[in-house]
């Protein structure tokens, strides 16, 4: 990847994205997204720019990785991404009353897929949420904002929230696999979108409402009766795509769901 200057970019020029990260600043030009890291402190920009510099080369389909380094007295700033257009995150595709499940499950296949892809280049994303998966109308999927990933022995500190209050705080348990952390963040972020609550909140009575009808919770049961019970050691976590049920089809009602306790 190649460096650009700091101020060679001319910010009055860029679009600032609806859609922030919680520790960057993020512009397009409609073509070329520039992400500038203003959240991380010195250290943490330091060891990212060994990461990338590691990361150089792998390309992997639908993953948004670094193109070039945004480079400030030697020092990384930020970096560019190819633009996505005409996309949103995934979890706020969803954040509406009615929906049926089979658009849902369909982008999520499409990620699960990506995310065996990302592992098999022994990449773990880490901080992982449907906020990080973006999607469009004609059914495509990409992933972005894995700079929190770890590889080759460069580790991070950052999970997503939804990760850490079921892991740390529910749980306080440990995984058996670094690739875990991704599988399970994509599980807790299926259920927060099919139910509008975290997995750990949900009751069994609500699970019944939509795992009557759409047989990919039928298959999730399982795994999630794990997840939730202390008692049990988490291990062999499956990738979303094994579980889910393209034949699903059912229009979810989110408020019907959340109001059965």
């Amino acid at each position: 990847m190649e460096e650009i200057k700091l101020k060679e970019i001319d910010l009055s020029t860029l679009q600032k994205l609806q859609s922030q990260g919680t520790q960057s600043t993020i512009y397009t030009d409609g073509s070329i997204c520039y992400k500038f890291l203003d959240g991380l402190y010195p250290n943490e920009k330091r060891d990212l720019h060994r990461k990338f510099l590691d990361m150089n080369g792998i390309k992997i389909d639908n993953v948004l990785l670094p193109q070039d380094l945004i480079i400030e007295d030697g020092r990384l700033k930020g970096y560019t991404m190819r633009y996505f257009t005409n996309s949103m995150p995934l979890s706020d595709k969803f954040l509406k009353r009615y929906f049926n499940c089979n658009e849902l499950l369909l982008y999520v296949e499409k990620a699960s897929t990506i995310l065996r892809n990302i592992h098999s280049n022994r990449i773990v994303c880490q901080d992982l949420s449907f906020q990080n998966v973006l999607v469009n109308d004609k059914g495509n999927v990409v992933f972005c904002d894995i700079d929190g990933c770890t590889y080759n022995g460069h580790t991070s500190p950052f999970f997503s929230v939804l990760f850490k209050e079921f892991l740390v705080d529910y749980r306080k348990s440990k995984i058996s696999t670094k690739e875990d952390v991704d599988k399970i963040s994509m599980i807790l972020s299926f259920y927060l979108t099919m139910y509008g609550e975290v997995l750990q909140r949900i009751t069994k009575k609500q699970y019944h409402t939509l795992s009557d009808n759409i047989h990919t919770l039928e298959n999730l049961r399982g795994i999630a009766n794990i997840l939730v019970d202390k008692k049990y050691p988490i291990q062999d976590i499956p990738y979303l795509d094994e579980v889910i049920d393209l034949n699903d089809d059912y229009e979810i009602d989110r408020k019907k769901v959340l109001t059965i306790k």
